[in-house]
């Protein structure tokens, strides 16, 4: 999958992203924080993430 994800970007909050794909916030924090990958997310949320950056910048 590829990293460099506009949504990771600063576009939205870790409240946002753990809304919209079901993780913590603190996991969504860490995500835009860089201190997590993509990668190191479980499928379904993998998946929901490309999905919401589909529907947001497509």
């Amino acid at each position: 999958m590829e990293t460099d994800l506009n949504i990771l970007k600063g576009n939205l909050t870790a409240y946002q992203i753990s809304e919209a794909i079901g993780i913590s916030i603190e996991e969504a924090a860490d995500l835009l924080e860089q201190r997590i990958t993509v990668e190191s997310l479980d499928e379904e949320s993998q998946e929901k993430l490309k999905q919401l950056e589909a529907v947001l910048f497509d």
